[in-house]
C-alpha cells in the first residue's frame, strides 16, 4: 500500500465524485495496533444501540469486500459486482481529475476509500466508523474535514519507510487526523507518545481524551460497563475502553447496556481467533494477524494465558511474515515469550514474502528448530495431521486469512 505525497489528488477525485464523505458522522480511527479491533468494538456497540452503521477496515482475510460493510443487524459487506461497479466509476473519475490536472491517476487505496465514500452514501448509515490505511496524515481516509471524534491507538515501529524511523515520528503521522476542534481519544501510555499526541492536539484546540487512564484501573473499567470479551487477550480490554470513550467523546446516546452488550459480542476475524467449530476433530486451530513486534508480543501474552487456563502442552507455531517486516526482533519476542512451542516456517503466495528457509534460519539462531514448507497448504496439512494439541499460526494478515480459508474449506 503507497502512501501518497499529499491529499491533493485525493481530494479533486472526491470533488470530481461530488463529495461523498461531507455528510457523515464519522468516527475516525489510526495506529499501528489494535484500530480494527477498535473500529468493530465501536460500531457494535452503536449497532446495539439502534443505529446502522458504516464500517471502512483494511486490509481483508479473504475477500477484498470485507472491506466496505453495514451493520444494521445484518452485517452486510458490500456486494463483488457492486464494488467492482463503484470502483469502475472511481478510476473513470481519476481519468478526468488527471487530464484536468495533469497528475497521476489514484492509488489503489485512495480507489477503494472513494468506493466506500460513494457506497455510504448510498446506504445512508447513521454513522461512519472508518479506520485509516497507513499512517494518518496522508492516509486518504483523512479527507473528512469534521468527524466527530478521531481516536489514536497503540502505536508501534511498523512501515517505517513511509512514517518514519522512531515512534514519535510515526505518532505525528497518526495524530495528523487531529482536527481543530474535534476531541481525540488516545489509547497509549507511552509517555513520549503521549505527548506528541497531547500537544497537537492542543496545536488544534482538540479536547485529550487519556484512555490508558481508564484501562489501567479496574474500577473505572467497571463504571463504564467494560465486560467480558468475545475477543482474546488483555490487549482488547484496553481496545474496548477506547471504543466506549471514543462513542461518548462523540457525544451519540447510547445506554450502559449497549455499551457492555455491543463490546461483549464484537469480535473481529484473524484476532486471536479459535477457527474450531464444535465436532471438529484434530488439533485447535488459531489464527493471529499479528505482522509487527508489539502485535507478536501481545500475541504471545495472550497464548499463553490461553495455553494454561486449557491445560494445552503441545503447541506448533506457524509463522510466515513479509520480507518488509522486523522479521528478526518478531522472531526473538515469539520464541523467548513462548514456552514449549514447536515451530514451523511458510510463504504466503505473495512476491512481498519472506523466504520460510531465512524464517528457519533465524529461529534456529534462537535456539529452536523449525520444519519449512513451501506454502500456507502444506504447512496445514503437515499440521491437521500431527499430534499437536494447538496450531498457532501467526506473521501476517494474509497468512491468517489463507490458514482461515484452508481450514473452513476442510471443514464444511
Amino acid at each position: 500500500m503507497a502512501i501518497s505525497d499529499g491529499l491533493d489528488r485525493m481530494e479533486a477525485l472526491l470533488k470530481e465524485l461530488g463529495n461523498p464523505e461531507k455528510d457523515f458522522k464519522a468516527i475516525h480511527i489510526a495506529g499501528t495496533n489494535g484500530k480494527g479491533s477498535t473500529a468493530v468494538m465501536t460500531a457494535s456497540v452503536l449497532e446495539e444501540a439502534g443505529y446502522s452503521v458504516g464500517l471502512f477496515t483494511s486490509p481483508y482475510l479473504e475477500t477484498e469486500c470485507e472491506r466496505m460493510q453495514i451493520w444494521d443487524g445484518t452485517h452486510r459487506m458490500i456486494e463483488q459486482e457492486v464494488l467492482d461497479a463503484l470502483r469502475e466509476k472511481v478510476m473513470a473519475a481519476g481519468e478526468e481529475v488527471k487530464k484536468a490536472l495533469n497528475i497521476v491517476e489514484p492509488t489503489f487505496f485512495e480507489v477503494y476509500t472513494a468506493a466506500a465514500y460513494l457506497w455510504f452514501r448510498e446506504q445512508a448509515p447513521d454513522y461512519v466508523v472508518l479506520e485509516t490505511g497507513l499512517g494518518g496524515r496522508l492516509d486518504s481516509t483523512n479527507t473528512l474535514e469534521r468527524p466527530l471524534v478521531t481516536v489514536i491507538t497503540q502505536i508501534g515501529l511498523d512501515h517505517t519507510s513511509e512514517l518514519g524511523d522512531t515512534v514519535t515520528k510515526i505518532a505525528r503521522e497518526k495524530a495528523g487526523i487531529i482536527k481543530p476542534g474535534v476531541p481525540v481519544v488516545s489509547q497509549t501510555d507511552v509517555m513520549m507518545i503521549k505527548n506528541v499526541i497531547r500537544r497537537i492536539a492542543a496545536e488544534k484546540g482538540a479536547e485529550f481524551i487519556d484512555v490508558s487512564r481508564i484501562y489501567s484501573d479496574k474500577r473505572s473499567m467497571e463504571a463504564r460497563h467494560i465486560p467480558f470479551l468475545a475477543m482474546h487477550g488483555a490487549h482488547q480490554l484496553r481496545n474496548a475502553a477506547t471504543a466506549a470513550e471514543a462513542i461518548r467523546a462523540a457525544g451519540i446516546e447510547v445506554s450502559d447496556e449497549a455499551v457492555e452488550k455491543g463490546l461483549a459480542k464484537a469480535f473481529l476475524p484473524g484476532r486471536f481467533e479459535i477457527l474450531n467449530k464444535e465436532g471438529d476433530k484434530g488439533p485447535l486451530f488459531i489464527i493471529d494477524g499479528a505482522h509487527n513486534p508489539d502485535a507478536i508480543e501481545a500475541m504471545t501474552r495472550t497464548h499463553t494465558v490461553f495455553a494454561r487456563a486449557y491445560k494445552i502442552k503441545r503447541t506448533l507455531v506457524i509463522f510466515g511474515c513479509m520480507k518488509d517486516k522486523n522479521s528478526v526482533r518478531m522472531i526473538q519476542l515469539m520464541t523467548g515469550g513462548l514456552k514449549g512451542c514447536s515451530y514451523a516456517a511458510t510463504a504466503v503466495d505473495n512476491e512481498r514474502a519472506e523466504d520460510p528457509l531465512r524464517i528457519g534460519e533465524l529461529i534456529a539462531e534462537c535456539g529452536r528448530s523449525c520444519d519449512a514448507f513451501g506454502s500456507v497448504r502444506e504447512a496445514y496439512e503437515y499440521a491437521r495431521d500431527s499430534s499437536f494439541e494447538c496450531v498457532l499460526t501467526c506473521g501476517s494478515i494474509y497468512l491468517a486469512g489463507e490458514m482461515r480459508e484452508l481450514y473452513n474449506s476442510d471443514h464444511n
